[in-house]
C-alpha cells in the first residue's frame, strides 16, 4: 500500500479525517449489498433493499462531495478582499501568462475570470497591463475581436506585441496595430505554426511597422533563415539603436559594429569564431551564442581536422552563460568561458572526444553539458591517455547523441559504436559523476549506448530519456538501472525493452511512433516493481494478471498504433475488471483508443464498489470519442455513484449487428464498433468513382476486401448471398462469461473487416472525452 493515497499529502488533518469516515462507511455499506447479492433471501426482497442501498450510497457520495468542498473553500475568503491590487493583479497576470503563444486563450480566461465576482470584473477590467500581451498566430478563434478588447482595455500602457503568424493573418489585423505603434515596447517574431521554415515574411512586416519609437526589446527566431530576411532584420535593428535587448538574431559584421552591440542578449551566427570574437567580447550584455557554422558536410571533413588559428583573449573572462558551437573549439575559447557558462552545446568528430574532456574539468559553473559525436569518414578515436580527466562536479544535466551521415556509407557503424563505449564509459561515469538527468540517442545505424546507463554507472542519477530509431531499438543484453532512477522515458519508432529492469523507477512512458502488424516486444511489468506512473502502447504490456500485485500503480496511459487491429485497450480493460486486485489503487486511466462500452462498464462497476475500505476507484477517465448518451452514467460510476445505464448486450457491437450489417448505412467499422456517427460514405455500384477509390483504399492497406465477393458488395451497395449472421458470436447472459468470452468475440470481429467497410476513418479518435468524479468534457 502506497504511504499516501491519492491526494492524500496535500490534504489537512480535517479532510483526511473526512476521507476515512467516508471510506469506511461506504465499505460497510457496499459488503452489505454484497452479501445481499449472494444470500439466500427471496429475490424481490433482494432487489428492494439493494436498490434502497443504492440510493443511500449515492446520497451518501454526494454528501461526502459537499462537505469536502466545504473543509476545502468554506472558511476561505476571496482573496481579492485581502491581497492589494497590486499584488492580486500580479497573480492573475501570472496566471493567464501564455508562454505557447495562445493569445486567444490568454483572453478568454481574463474574461472568464471577470464573472468570479464583481470585485474581480471590476479589478481585472482596470488593470491595463494585464492586456499588455498581443499576440497573432493562425490558431486564435475570432482573432480580430479578441484583439480589438484587448488594445482598448490596454489603454495607454506600452504594449508587447507576439508576431507568429502567415501574412495573410498579418494583413486582415494590421489596421488593428498599427494606431498603436508607438506603444510598442516589445517585439517578438518567430516563424509561422502553419510554415514554420517561411522566414520571408520578417521584412515586410517590419516594413510595415516603421519606427517604433518606444521598442525596447527585440527578439525574433532566424535559425532557417533567407537571406532577404537577415537583411531586413538587420536593417531594422540598425534603426532603431536604442533598442536595450536583442535576442535570437543571426550576427552579420554589420550590427557587430553598430550601437546594437551593446544591446545583445543572445545570437545566432555562421561567421568563424576566430573572425568575430573580438567583437563578441566587447558585448556586454551578450549570455548565448550559438555558432551554425556545419564543418561535418562531405566539402569540409578534412577542413574540419585542421588546427584553428590561436585566438589571443584578455585576461577578463567571458561573459556568455550558453555557448553553443558545431565543429572544433579552440582551447582558448573554452578556457575563457569555464566561468561563466552553465550551458554547453558541442557538435564534435569522435576523434577529439578526449582532446575536448581535458578542458571540461575547469568548468565551475556548468550546469548543463550536451554533446554531438559525430561518427563517419576515416576517421576514429584516439585511445585515451593514462590519467584520468578531472570531474566535472557542478554538471547535473547531462545530453549524448550519436549522428553520423548516411552518405558517408560507414564500413562498420558498430564497430565504430561498440569501441567508443566500452573504451569511454568508465571515463564519462568519471567526469561526470553527478549528474542526475542523462539523455541519449542515436541516429541511422548506430546502437544506442546502454552502457553508459548500467546499475554501476552514475551513482545519482534519477531522470532518463533515450531516442532510438528502429534500427537500433534493440536491447540484447539485460541491462540493471541505476538505483536512484526514478523516472524513464523511451521514444522513436518500434522498441525492445524486454530486457530492462528496475526496482526503483517509478514513472515508465514510453512512446512508440511505428510497428508492424504482429508486434512482439512486450515489456513484462514484474521487472518494474515500484512503478506508479505508466505510461506505455497498449500492445506492449505484458502481466501475469492472476499473481500480480503493483501497490503504488496509481496512473496508465495506453496509447494506439493505427497498425495494429486488436483491441489491446478493450483487452486491459476486460483483465482489470477480471483481476481488480492487481491494480489495487489505480485512480486514473487513459486510454488513446476507445475500448467496448459494455466491457468498460463492467469494469467501472467492479473497480469502483470494491468492498475494501484502503481500495481506490477510477475517479479520473480519458478515452477517445464516445456516444454522449452514455456519458452521464460514466461520471456518475466515476464519482462511486449506481446508476442506470443500457444492458451490456445493448453497448456491445454484438447487439448492434443490424446496423453494421446495414448497407446502405455509411460509417466505417471502428466507428459503428463504438456506436458513433461516421462521415465516411460507401459508393453505389457502378460509381464512376469505382476504380479509383478501389486502388486507392487497397493501396494504403485499409480495406482488406479484395477478391471477396460479400466484401465487395457490402462496400458498393449490393445484396449479398451469403447469410452474414455466421459471422456474430452468441452474447453471454452474465458478466463474468462476457469478460470471459471476450477473445473469442474480438476474433469474431476481425473477421468482419472482410465485410467491406473501412477498418477505421480519419475522424476515429479525433475527439476526445475526459471524465471526473465531477465533471466530464468533450473536445
Amino acid at each position: 500500500m502506497p504511504k499516501f493515497k491519492r491526494g492524500e499529502k496535500f490534504q489537512s488533518d480535517e479532510e483526511r479525517a473526512e476521507e476515512a469516515r467516508f471510506s469506511e462507511k461506504r465499505a460497510n455499506l457496499l459488503i452489505q449489498i454484497h452479501d445481499l447479492r449472494v444470500g439466500s433471501v427471496t429475490p424481490n426482497d433482494i432487489k428492494c433493499r439493494i436498490s434502497r442501498m443504492k440510493e443511500e450510497n449515492n446520497r451518501m457520495v454526494d454528501d461526502h462531495m459537499k462537505t469536502m468542498t466545504t473543509i476545502r473553500y468554506g472558511h476561505r475568503v476571496d482573496p481579492r478582499s485581502r491581497l492589494p491590487i497590486e499584488l492580486f493583479t500580479e497573480i492573475i497576470a501570472y496566471s493567464t501568462s501564455d508562454p505557447l503563444g495562445w493569445f486567444g486563450w490568454c483572453v478568454d480566461k481574463l474574461l472568464s475570470l471577470t464573472l468570479v465576482s464583481n470585485q474581480w470584473r471590476d479589478a481585472i477590467l482596470s488593470t491595463p497591463h494585464l492586456w499588455k500581451d498581443i499576440i497573432l498566430n493562425e490558431k486564435t478563434e475570432d482573432l480580430q475581436r479578441k484583439l480589438s478588447v484587448a488594445l482598448y482595455l490596454s489603454g495607454v500602457t506600452p504594449i508587447e506585441l507576439h508576431i507568429h503568424c502567415s501574412l495573410p493573418v498579418w494583413e486582415e489585423v494590421e489596421a488593428l496595430i498599427l494606431p498603436h505603434r508607438t506603444r510598442i515596447n516589445s517585439l517578438t517574431m518567430r516563424m509561422s505554426f502553419m510554415n514554420p521554415r517561411n522566414t520571408s515574411i520578417f521584412p515586410v512586416i517590419l516594413q510595415h511597422l516603421g519606427h517604433l519609437p518606444q521598442l525596447r526589446s527585440f527578439q525574433c527566431d532566424l535559425w532557417y533563415s533567407e537571406e532577404n530576411a537577415v537583411t531586413g532584420v538587420n536593417s531594422f535593428l540598425l534603426e532603431h539603436p536604442h533598442i536595450k535587448a536583442v535576442s535570437g538574431v543571426l550576427l552579420t559584421k554589420e550590427i557587430l559594429s553598430s550601437p546594437v552591440r551593446d544591446g545583445l542578449r543572445s545570437c545566432r551566427t555562421t561567421l568563424e569564431p576566430q573572425t568575430i570574437l573580438k567583437e563578441l567580447e566587447m558585448a556586454p550584455n551578450l549570455e548565448e551564442v550559438t555558432f551554425m557554422a556545419d564543418h561535418f558536410s562531405l566539402q569540409s571533413r578534412d577542413q574540419y581536422h585542421t588546427e584553428p588559428d590561436v585566438i589571443h583573449l584578455p585576461k577578463a573572462p567571458l561573459k556568455w552563460k550558453n555557448y553553443s558551437q558545431f565543429g572544433k573549439v579552440s582551447p582558448n575559447i573554452l578556457d575563457s568561458l569555464s566561468t561563466t557558462v552553465t550551458t554547453l552545446s558541442l557538435h564534435i568528430c569522435m576523434c577529439d572526444f578526449w582532446s575536448l574532456c581535458s578542458m571540461l574539468g575547469n568548468f565551475s559553473a556548468m550546469e548543463s553539458f550536451e554533446m554531438t559525436l559525430k561518427i563517419g569518414g576515416e576517421h576514429k578515436f584516439t585511445s585515451p591517455p593514462v590519467s584520468s580527466p578531472s570531474p566535472c562536479k557542478t554538471v547535473r544535466r547531462l545530453t549524448l547523441r550519436f549522428e553520423t551521415e548516411p552518405s558517408w556509407a560507414l564500413p562498420n557503424p558498430l564497430e565504430y559504436s561498440r569501441d567508443w563505449s566500452f573504451t569511454y564509459s568508465d571515463i564519462i561515469h568519471q567526469m561526470f559523476e553527478s549528474i542526475d538527468t542523462l539523455t541519449l540517442s542515436s541516429h541511422y545505424d548506430l546502437p544506442v549506448q546502454w552502457h553508459l546507463i548500467d546499475e554501476d554507472g552514475f551513482q545519482k542519477l534519477e531522470k532518463l530519456t533515450v531516442s532510438v530509431s528502429q534500427q537500433n531499438s534493440k536491447l540484447t543484453e539485460s541491462l540493471q538501472l541505476p538505483s536512484t532512477l526514478e523516472s524513464i522515458y523511451v521514444y522513436g519508432d518500434d522498441v525492445d525493452l524486454s530486457n530492462l529492469s528496475s526496482k526503483s523507477v517509478e514513472k515508465l512512458n514510453i512512446a512508440t511512433f511505428g510497428v508492424s502488424k504482429s508486434p512482439t516486444n512486450k515489456i513484462d511489468l514484474m521487472a518494474w516493481p515500484n512503478i506508479d506512473h505508466l505510461s506505455l502502447p497498449a500492445y506492449k504490456l505484458k502481466l501475469d494478471w492472476p499473481h500480480s500485485q503493483f501497490h503504488k500503480l496509481d496512473s496508465v496511459h495506453l496509447t494506439d498504433i493505427s497498425s495494429i487491429t486488436w483491441d489491446y485497450s478493450t483487452q486491459f480493460c476486460r483483465d482489470l475488471a477480471l483481476y481488480p486486485d492487481a491494480m489495487p489503487h489505480l485512480w486514473s486511466l487513459s486510454l488513446s483508443r476507445s475500448p467496448e462500452w459494455d466491457i468498460l462498464f463492467i469494469l467501472l462497476e467492479r473497480y469502483n464498489f470494491r468492498t475494501s475500505i484502503d481500495s481506490e476507484r477510477i475517479s479520473c477517465l480519458s478515452i477517445g470519442d464516445a456516444p454522449l448518451d452514455i456519458l452521464e452514467p460514466l461520471q456518475s460510476l466515476c464519482a462511486g455513484k449506481f446508476t442506470e445505464r443500457p444492458s451490456n448486450y445493448e453497448l456491445s457491437w454484438v447487439g448492434n449487428t443490424d446496423i453494421i450489417f446495414d448497407h446502405s448505412l455509411p460509417g466505417c467499422l471502428r466507428c459503428h464498433k463504438l456506436l458513433l456517427f461516421c462521415r465516411h460514405t460507401t459508393l453505389p455500384a457502378g460509381h464512376s468513382l469505382y476504380d479509383r477509390a478501389y486502388a486507392a483504399l487497397t493501396q494504403f492497406d485499409i480495406w482488406e476486401a479484395e477478391n471477396n465477393s460479400i466484401g465487395i458488395s457490402r462496400m458498393f451497395g449490393e445484396e449479398p448471398d451469403e447469410d452474414l449472421d455466421m459471422y456474430v458470436p452468441k452474447y453471454p447472459d452474465n458478466t463474468q462469461d462476457i469478460l470471459l468470452e471476450w477473445e473469442y468475440r474480438e476474433r469474431a470481429w476481425e473477421e468482419l473487416h472482410q465485410l467491406g467497410r473501412l477498418k477505421s476513418c480519419r475522424g476515429a479518435g479525433r475527439n476526445r472525452v475526459f471524465i471526473t468524479d465531477k465533471l466530464f468534457s468533450r473536445s
